[in-house]
């Protein structure tokens, strides 16, 4: 009977350190993870009259200005005030940009933990820097401290499902004909009011948005 007890607790105890060394998100599907990457990479009210799809390359300058200068105007004055619903999808313009795709993973496994929006500023904010260095994990290992857990990222990033996730975001992109980046897809419900290809200055991006909401 001991030897019995002995058996099932070494057996116990296998599972146990299986699972414990699993790496993360090794256990979540495919499906699984691009619903949960998808619901933190938007922003605002889902019943929200016009709904923006905005398709980016961390390395995009013009990204990166409409991220910094932009994108806060239109949180507070459109998405905050529930008229306008935001959602971000990758377009990594890789034959220009050789750390884009690298950066959308790391951003979309961010996401995996709840911190897309985050990671996302901080990519933007700091875009020159890692993209001459190249090195994502140490620039989120000294960018991101207290944000992310690093371990849990780099286990997610080597999962192959962000890169699965960022390659249908850019068939996806190809068949709205999105051609460059910053692409906005406006839409009044579900029909496509508007295709802004590229940085346009806030005034006309602004006048843009409220002839949408008319």
């Amino acid at each position: 009977m001991n030897n019995l007890r002995v058996f099932f607790l070494i057996c116990a105890a296998t599972v146990i350190i299986a699972f414990s060394a699993q790496p993360y998100a090794a256990a979540i599907s495919y499906s699984g993870f691009a619903k949960k990457v998808n619901a933190d990479r938007q922003i605002g009210n889902p019943d929200a009259a016009v709904t923006i799809i905005e398709y980016s390359d961390f390395q995009c300058p013009w990204c990166g200005k409409f991220e910094k200068e932009d994108l806060p105007y239109i949180i507070k004055k459109y998405v905050k005030t529930g008229k306008i619903f935001m959602q971000f999808r990758d377009f990594p313009l890789t034959l220009i940009h050789k750390y884009a795709f690298k950066g959308a993973e790391y951003a979309d496994c961010a996401a995996l933990q709840g911190k897309y929006m985050p990671v996302r500023s901080l990519l933007y904010k700091y875009q020159s820097y890692w993209s001459a260095m190249g090195d994502l994990y140490y620039f989120l290992k000294t960018h991101a401290k207290g944000i992310i857990n690093l371990k849990k990222e780099e286990s997610c990033v080597k999962s192959g499902l962000p890169r699965k996730l960022i390659k249908s975001n850019i068939s996806s992109g190809t068949n709205a004909k999105v051609s460059g980046t910053p692409t906005f897809l406006i839409y009044r419900g579900l029909i496509l009011y508007k295709k802004v290809t590229g940085y346009k200055p806030l005034p006309v991006m602004n006048k843009i948005l409220k002839n949408a909401l008319q």
